[in-house]
């Protein structure tokens, strides 16, 4: 830092200036060494993720249940396991495979499913466990058909009162799912970790 009169080099412990005598304002000092330590932060918009990079991001977040993912990330995920289980059917077919290959397929996709599913709806500010709304439709027909059947109820009317109970709630679950998972990612961070659609860089 400089002396405040004559404009000499001084060092920050220096309570005088040692060519004119005058004293270093203490305050200045303060002000000038947080000057010099402080930062901006800049973020930058990222382009969208492509199908090669959603797959590459798949598997290496294997196991990764933390942080955001984008909705391109998820839906190109998820062509991925779309067309790989209808590849590999398709191969098991001609080769003469009792399903093997799609079953191997399938084993290797499904942690990294739910696992982009998991950071997808935190992109949302909504827990992962939102994925499993699917399974609403299923316990709620077995709650009522084990109590159907301990009450001795039995009939085709009754049945089919449980089949068109289980679609309706399985369409109002496709939705909701569809709605969560197409929905816009919150802008910036949220508490599931920051926004995977911006880079944050410090500037001096």
């Amino acid at each position: 830092m400089n002396c405040q009169k004559c404009n000499n080099t001084v060092t920050t412990e220096a309570k005088f200036c040692g060519t004119c005598g005058s004293p270093i304002d203490s305050s200045l000092l303060g002000s000038i060494i947080a000057a010099d330590v402080s930062t901006d932060i800049e973020t930058q918009q990222l382009p969208m993720v492509n199908f090669p990079e959603a797959i590459k991001r798949g598997f290496n977040n294997y196991l990764v249940f933390r942080g955001r993912a984008t909705r391109a990330e998820l839906w190109w995920w998820a062509l991925f396991s779309i067309v790989g289980g209808i590849i590999t059917s398709i191969i098991d077919q001609f080769s003469g495979l009792p399903g093997i290959l799609n079953a191997i397929f399938g084993l290797a996709t499904l942690i990294p499913s739910i696992s982009v599913a998991f950071r997808r709806f935190h992109d949302i500010n909504k827990t992962g466990w939102w994925q499993f709304l699917w399974l609403i439709p299923i316990v709620v027909a077995v709650i009522i058909s084990l109590l159907a059947w301990g009450a001795g109820l039995d009939g085709r009317s009754f049945y089919g009162t449980v089949i068109g109970i289980f679609i309706v709630l399985t369409l109002i679950t496709i939705v909701l799912l569809i709605y969560f998972l197409v929905k816009q990612g919150d802008k910036g961070p949220n508490k599931y970790g920051p926004d995977p659609r911006q880079s944050v860089e410090v500037v001096d």
